[in-house]
């Protein structure tokens, strides 16, 4: 069992008891009063923190000998509980500026090891050699510099190893630091063990030592930062990905999530959860849900899906019309499309390639043209025929084949030359497409991916 504590430093991680209240160091002075313990190490004492606060300082004072305390990290302590504490990650800046606690590292090491723990490791993320955070003139750099990332990763990842419990306490430091090294805990953690992230509240208040709490509860930024995120994801039509980012939100807390669970289900073609209420998803006509995972699939550029789908768009219309044939008047034919059918005499001729000999719809290629002349749907027809044996040994090629880039790229420009995907490789903009829907009955086709995409984008900006 390995318990590792992971802490920033910050100007008043270090401060002067006197006269039994606790003082911080003025901001300005920090550094120069930290200099002072650094070159006294003689003249001063650790000792428990007390409650109450006291001014802040400018100077210390003029006595043999100080006392100093460590407020947040004794917090942090008696949260883990020091007999259960293996390991400590001290994040902290040493730099030449006033405004530095540059010795905070070195305190803060001496008061764990003081309380037994001896894995203590400090890591300045900012040296004496650096000046800024951030370097304004490269973009890459222009919030936090590169090089200070990979310092602080390269800490958090080495000392993670081999660890059963991880607490996060980014108690002091500068606000863009806080949240990567929450962030980078999380990424770096092994997949079995959730980090608990703590804050310390100032006790003095309620004339009580300074407390940990434990902050597990998602901090109320992170959902709106997913909100953007999965919405980016939607409008290229990453469903999939949409989902994996918002999952682990309470759906409860959460309820916008619930539009994104049912987008992945219909990605996935899952069945539907009986709350969704999201009615093309469920659309009666199954053609109008395949052009919807056509045109999505290839927002998202997965070619290899978009062309199984524009196939299946066909088979998907074809049945749409003959669910709705009264089999019994126009056939002679007595069962059902899911049971198979019989026949009072046994079909010949054209009725014959309508039906295989088990009494199914038969949906091979000549069985699809003797429905078309008896369905009578010219625009059922005009699609059949743009999806050629080309295209449908495509669709095989595709299904029996690694994708590799050429083939991809044929498959792009075989769909379309059958002008069944646009040259900016949509499907629903496609008259060809749009004039199967509308003779189904869709009257506004092209706006059937747009109009779900709005009404989603309604439910993640909705104030709940």
């Amino acid at each position: 069992m390995k318990t590792l504590l992971v802490m920033t430093v910050g100007q008043t991680d270090v401060q002067l008891v006197d006269q039994g209240v606790k003082r911080a160091f003025d901001k300005d002075q920090v550094s120069a009063l930290h200099d002072q313990l650094r070159d006294n190490l003689a003249s001063w004492t650790l000792v428990e923190t007390p409650a109450e606060n006291g001014k802040v300082l400018t100077s210390l004072l003029q006595r043999e000998q100080w006392e100093i305390c460590t407020p947040k990290l004794d917090a942090a302590l008696t949260y883990i509980g020091e007999m259960s504490l293996n390991s400590i990650l001290i994040l902290e800046t040493t730099r030449n500026n006033r405004s530095d606690p540059r010795f905070a590292g070195k305190v803060l090491q001496m008061r764990a090891k003081a309380k037994g723990i001896d894995d203590v490791r400090c890591c300045a993320y900012l040296g004496p050699a650096d000046r800024n955070l951030e370097e304004r003139d490269c973009p890459l750099d222009a919030i936090i510099r590169r090089d200070v990332v990979r310092r602080i990763e390269d800490a958090i990842r080495e000392s993670l190893k081999d660890v059963t419990r991880v607490v996060v306490a980014t108690t002091g430091g500068m606000p863009e630091i806080k949240t990567l090294v929450k962030e980078l805990v999380r990424l770096h953690v092994p997949a079995n063990i959730e980090p608990d992230e703590i804050e310390v509240d100032d006790g003095a208040r309620n004339g009580q030592s300074d407390r940990a709490v434990s902050r597990k509860r998602v901090d109320p930024i992170e959902p709106i930062r997913l909100r953007k995120h999965a919405l980016l994801l939607i409008e290229k039509g990453n469903l999939l990905g949409a989902w994996g980012a918002v999952q682990h939100l309470d759906a409860q807390a959460h309820p916008w999530t619930l539009a994104i669970k049912w987008l992945s289900c219909f990605a996935s073609s899952l069945p539907m959860p009986a709350e969704c209420d999201l009615a093309v998803l469920n659309h009666q006509r199954m053609a109008v849900r395949a052009a919807l995972r056509v045109e999505l699939a290839l927002r998202a550029g997965d070619i290899p899906r978009a062309v199984h789908g524009t196939v299946a768009f066909f088979e998907a219309a074809l049945w749409d019309w003959l669910r709705q044939r009264d089999f019994i008047k126009e056939d002679g034919a007595t069962g059902s499309l899911d049971s198979g059918f019989s026949f009072a005499t046994k079909p010949t001729g054209e009725k014959k390639d309508r039906f295989n000999n088990k009494g199914k719809i038969n949906d091979f290629k000549e069985g699809v043209n003797a429905w078309l002349s008896v369905l009578g749907k010219p625009e059922l027809t005009v699609f059949w025929n743009a999806i050629s044996d080309d295209v449908r040994n495509l669709r095989n090629d595709v299904a029996h084949n690694e994708p590799t880039l050429t083939l991809m790229n044929e498959a792009r420009t075989r769909m379309q030359a059958a002008q069944l995907w646009s040259n900016t490789d949509t499907f629903l903009s496609q008259p060809v497409v749009q004039n199967v829907l509308k003779e189904l009955g869709e009257p506004c086709p092209e706006r059937l991916c747009n109009d779900l995409g709005s009404t989603v984008r309604e439910r993640l900006l909705a104030i709940f």
